[in-house]
This record gives C-alpha cells, sequence and structure tokens, in this order.
C-alpha cells in the first residue's frame, strides 16, 4: 500500500505543476486531502474494533486504487484536489486497522518484533518504489499512478489472503520480561510530538519542495523526483536500524536526538532555499542535489525513530489499540494539513523558504516543550 501512496505522492506535485499551480493551490491539493483524511483516521481503527478489521481495510485499499487510477487522466487541478482527498481518506481508513490488527495476532514476545516487520516492510517498500518512481517520471506520469494504483490493489488481495488467530493474552517481551502495558511516562506524548514533526517536513519536503526544485533550481522532474526519494530512503533505513533492538524504548535520549538532527536538516533546507545561495558565493553548494538530498535522508532517519516510539508507546496497551492507531495516524494527517495549509501560504506570501523554517521552528518546540515535560516529572518523582 505504501508503494502506491509514494507513486501518487511522487506524480500529484509534479502534475500540479504541469497544470499551473501556484503555492496556494499546490498546498490546497495537500491540506484539503489531509483534513478529510483525519477524522477518518480516528474513526476507522475504532470502527474496525466492531465490524472487523478487513471489512475496513479491503475496501479502502479498492477505493485507493481506483482514485490513483484515476488521476492519471486528471485535467485541472480542481480534479486533481478530489481525486487525491478520495486516495488520502482511503489510506486513512486502511492503516489504523491493519496496524490494529498486527497486535491482534501478535503472540506472547512478539509485538515488538511484528511491529518492527511492518514498520520494516512499509518503509522499504516506500523506499524501493520511490527509486522505482524516479525512474518511471521519464516514462509519462500516467505510467506512475497506474502502476500505484496495482499496488493498492496487491494490497487488498494480500490483506484477503492474510491468516492469523487473535491472541488475548498479556504479552510479554522476550527481552525485557516487563508486561506490555508498562508505565512509559511522558514517552508516548514526546515521541508524539516528533511524529508530528517528522511528518510536518515529509509533507513539506513531498508536496511543497518539488515546486522549488522545478521553478527556483530549473531541476527536470526526474530530478526532483530522485532528490525527494532521499527522504524516504533516510526513513527507511532509519526504520531499519530502530528495529535491529530495543536501543531506543524506554529512553529520553532518542527522541531527543531525533528532535534535534529534525531541527538542523530544516534548518539547511531553509539556508538552501534562500537568497543568501544566489549573493554569497560560498554558499552556493547548498543548492546542489546532493547537499538537498542528504538533508533530506538525515530528516527521514530522525523522522523514524520519533514515529517507531509513538506506534510502539501507542500499542504497547492491549487495551484501546485500534483507537491508539487512530491518534497515530491523525496525527500523520494533521501534520499534513497544517504543513500544505500554512506552508503554502507561507511560500506564496513570504517565498520558498518560509515552509522550511517553520519545520525548524516546529522541531525547535517539540525540543523545549520536551525538556520542559521531562523536568517536571522529574521533580515530581524527587518530591517526598
Amino acid at each position: 500500500m505504501e508503494s502506491g501512496l509514494v507513486m501518487m505522492q511522487t506524480a500529484v506535485p509534479l502534475l500540479a505543476v504541469r497544470l499551473g499551480a501556484s503555492w496556494i493551490m499546490l498546498g490546497t491539493i495537500g491540506w484539503v486531502a489531509q483534513a478529510i483524511r483525519t477524522p477518518i483516521c480516528f474513526t476507522s481503527g475504532h470502527l474496525s474494533e466492531r465490524v472487523g478489521r478487513a471489512k475496513i481495510i479491503v475496501p479502502a485499499a479498492i477505493v485507493c486504487a481506483a482514485m490513483i487510477a484515476a488521476l492519471g487522466h486528471a485535467g485541472s487541478n480542481r480534479t486533481v484536489i478530489i481525486l487525491y482527498a478520495i486516495a488520502l481518506a482511503s489510506i486513512g481508513a486502511f492503516y489504523p486497522p491493519l496496524q490494529a490488527k498486527i497486535g491482534d495476532v501478535s503472540e506472547r514476545g512478539q509485538l515488538r518484533k511484528n511491529l518492527g516487520m511492518f514498520n520494516v516492510g512499509w518503509c522499504v517498500g516506500g523506499a524501493v518504489a520511490a527509486g522505482i518512481a524516479a525512474q518511471l517520471v521519464g516514462a509519462g506520469l500516467s505510467v506512475l499512478f497506474y502502476a500505484g494504483a496495482g499496488c493498492c490493489l496487491m494490497a487488498a488481495i494480500l490483506v484477503l489472503t492474510w491468516r492469523g488467530r487473535p491472541v488475548s493474552h498479556v504479552t510479554i517481551d522476550e527481552e525485557n520480561p516487563t508486561p506490555v502495558g508498562e508505565d512509559f511516562g511522558p514517552l508516548l506524548f514526546i515521541s508524539r510530538m516528533g511524529h508530528f514533526v517528522g511528518f510536518f517536513g515529509f509533507a513539506v519536503c513531498r508536496i511543497l519542495f518539488p515546486k522549488v526544485g522545478l521553478t527556483s533550481f530549473g531541476w527536470s522532474e526526474e530530478l526532483v523526483a530522485k532528490v525527494v526519494a532521499s527522504f524516504l530512503w533516510g526513513l527507511g533505513i532509519g526504520i531499519l536500524i530502530a528495529n535491529v533492538s530495543p536501543w531506543w524504548r524506554g529512553k529520553l535520549w532518542p527522541q531527543i536526538a531525533s528532535q534535534c538532527l529534525m531541527l538542523i536538516c530544516a534548518l539547511g533546507l531553509a539556508l538552501a532555499c534562500s537568497r543568501m545561495v544566489y549573493t554569497v558565493p560560498m554558499l552556493a553548494f547548498a543548492r546542489s542535489p546532493f547537499v538537498i538530498g542528504a538533508l533530506f535522508f538525515g530528516y527521514g532517519m530522525a523522522q523514524s525513530v520519533a514515529y517507531t516510539g509513538a506506534l510502539y508507546y501507542g500499542l504497547s496497551s492491549r487495551k484501546g489499540k485500534g483507537t491508539n492507531t487512530g491518534i497515530h495516524e491523525s496525527l500523520v494527517a494533521a501534520a499534513g494539513v497544517s504543513a500544505c495549509l500554512i506552508g503554502g501560504i507561507a511560500a506564496q506570501k513570504i517565498g520558498p523558504t518560509a515552509p522550511f523554517v517553520l519545520m525548524a521552528g516546529l522541531a525547535g518546540i517539540a525540543m523545549v516543550a520536551t525538556g520542559a515535560i521531562w523536568a517536571r516529572q522529574s521533580a515530581s518523582r524527587a518530591s517526598p
């Protein structure tokens, strides 16, 4: 499913720019779709606990496939908005029940392992799809849309043929024999802040940056697709590292480190898109596809830690898995709404640097909030 989403999100900004989208229009395409997706994310996981996971997952994948295929024939940005919105709403209905189903079928001590396999699967699939998409751009955007639709149909088939028996016992992690559902303190909230910041940057880089690359830097569509793909490669490798062992679990420093790296990469991207690179010869290298690709890669790696923590801590409880996965995916959608709406307006009114300054500002706020929350908890523990 992630491969289909990546194919679509690679092609949609390029198509919108071809159709003459302004910054405001490009942002609107993104925020309208994510605004519709947000409540669906929150409700689909809870609904799946009543009607069954597959009854939500499979129709969502089929509808998404149909909308992606239809995007290949879109002739105006208004049509793109409608089709893209329905496709992302379907994505919002797909993932929370799927994530909850993983918790349903996880045997004793297997939750971390199964979540790791899920995370690795969607990240590797997305990273590979991003590379393929960059190569297919030259063949025509319609090819990307049809390939994405095929990936979504394959996801529906895989879910239909997936057989797993639900388990009801308390999960014990084999490497740390503490019942899942333990008190992680504020780590869930802290990781969710980083998760939100990460996907805010994800939306800015994947939806808004292509216009910078095409109009400001004069890059080809193929080069833009390749550079943006480095974001997903970083995210995929970061997920792999996060799932090698539970080195990040129950610890604050990985979350702070991820927020700090997101801040550094966002500042680097803001510099690369600023007018300074045109007036200061020593900064000309900042516009290099290799430098911007490296910053995207680093941001993706940082995001992986926050994402992994937010999902794991949310699913640690055996109760309300659907609700927690709904919150998890709602944060993805809410970050997309704010990034595309505020970022699009800021780029139109201020300049292409503004969305990346917003990324840096959010990361900085998250770091300050994390420090304050942890200091408060430490003080409360120390008081008699």
